[in-house]
């Protein structure tokens, strides 16, 4: 029997910077123990500084969501780095600007825009 892996994201390398590319259209308290399990296998145990999460396939986001995005946030800047989200759509970002996040977090409307703040 052939098991198939389940990823929540896809990870890519452009001009050196880490890419974070969702492929799943909710981050909720449904999910967010496999995304945080994923996130830490593939991107935070390698230490990864400079990374852009682009949100951009991310129609809904609870709490759970929200505090799994601080802790990819807070985790990278642990290790001396950053990462910048982009391509939010209206109802994260407005989620995001609810909770505060908005003001800790590094956002940019597009990908090009947020590859290029390096």
């Amino acid at each position: 029997m052939e098991t198939t892996e389940v990823t929540t994201f896809e990870i890519e390398q452009v001009r050196g910077i880490t890419v974070v590319r969702f492929t799943i259209s909710e981050l909720t308290e449904a999910n967010f123990e496999a995304v945080a399990d994923e996130l830490w296998e593939r991107l935070l145990n390698r230490r990864t500084r400079h990374v852009v999460v682009d949100l951009g396939s991310i129609r809904r986001i609870d709490d759970m969501g929200l505090a799994t995005v601080q802790s990819l946030h807070d985790s990278i800047e642990e290790f001396n780095g950053i990462a910048i989200l982009c391509r939010l759509n209206s109802s994260v970002m407005c989620a995001l600007s609810d909770s505060g996040l908005s003001k800790l977090l590094h956002i940019r409307p597009s990908l090009n825009e947020a590859i290029w703040t390096f």
